[in-house]
This record gives C-alpha cells, structure tokens and sequence, in this order.
C-alpha cells in the first residue's frame, strides 16, 4: 500500500523527472538532490555502476509497480530474504523526482509527502532535485510526445557515468535480461555486495 501511495504522491504533485531516452555513450548529466533519509547525494556517483530510474506521469505508475520488485531484488534485498536468496549487484540505483519551474516552490510539500509514503528500504534510493529547467537536460533526449511522456525511463551508467544502456515503458523480461547481462559486463568480477 505504501509503494501506491509513493507512486500516486508522484502524480499528484507532478513531478517532471530529469533524463529521458538518453544517447548510449553520452554522460549522463550531474544531478545533486536531497535522499528521503536527508542526505545530500550528487549522481551519477564516480566510480560506482548506477542505474536512475525516472517517472513523471501519472499513467507511469502501472508500469513502475511491475518494475518494483525486479529493481529491489537486483539492487537493494539483503541477502537471507527469500526462498532463492539471490544477492544483489554491486551497483547503486536512484529514484530521480525532478523539479523544475514553478514546481520548485513546492519541493518541501513534495520531500515531506514521499517521507511519509515510502517505505523505509526505498527511501535512501529516492531523490528529490531542483533543476533549472528541462533543457537542462537535452543530452538525455526528453520524450516528446504524450505516450513517451507516460513512460518510466532507467539508465544504467558505468563507473564514468557514460550511459551504457537506456530502456523506457513497461517491464518485460527481456529488458531485465538485457538489465543484468550489461550489469555484469560492468561489474566483471565484483558484482555482488559483500
């Protein structure tokens, strides 16, 4: 019920996320936001593998509820949990919330509305920036038309925070798949959390 309610709270305040159907092998711009455990985190991180996840309609939130589990089992379960007891790749994943404009005004009405509806082992992975304004952000190639606008949209970066894969719209298995075999090839080695 919490992670409804965090999804409605995105559309009822209209959140206009940073980053959309970006270029592989761009960088990803520097973002610096607040996490809902009051931290402030500059993304993309140096020399840590990444994945921004990104909404900003309301008509994305069927497809975020069925990426949810799959992102919280790649990124974020401790080992233990489940059944399969997969662990988690070594790799840090954010929730980006974008305000621009006029919305700026209202960032603490948005911060304190998610603290309230996140469940707590999402709240360090969600960001609250401020930017200027979505041109800000042109190298990311915003959608443009009102489907591309209704999709969620995740970029997997590496360590340098050159975007190495973009996906956008409703989970698939496919695209997990695809997820995980650039997660290993970034990671080789280490790819999971101790």
């Amino acid at each position: 019920m919490r992670s409804l309610n965090f999804l409605l709270a995105l559309w009822m305040l209209g959140f206009v996320p940073s980053g959309l159907m970006a270029q592989e092998g761009q960088k990803f711009p520097v973002l610096t936001g607040r996490s809902l455990v009051d931290k402030n985190v500059v993304l993309p991180k140096t020399g840590k593998v990444s994945l921004v996840a990104l909404a900003y309609s309301p008509n994305s939130e069927d497809y975020l509820k069925a990426w949810r589990k799959p992102l919280f089992d790649l990124f974020i379960k401790a080992p233990g949990t489940d059944l399969f007891d997969f662990e988690p790749y070594d790799a840090q994943i954010n929730f980006v919330v974008l305000l621009t404009g006029a919305k700026k005004v209202g960032a603490g009405k948005v911060f304190t509305k998610l603290e309230e509806n996140v469940q707590d082992h999402w709240k360090e992975h969600i960001l609250v920036v401020k930017g200027q304004s979505l041109a800000d952000y042109e190298v990311l190639d915003l959608g443009k038309t009102k489907n591309e606008r209704e999709k969620p949209y995740f970029f997997l970066m590496d360590a340098s925070g050159k975007i190495v894969y973009a996906t956008s719209g409703a989970y698939t298995a496919a695209k997990q798949t695809e997820l995980e075999n650039k997660l290993q090839a970034l990671l080789g080695d280490n790819q999971f959390k101790d």
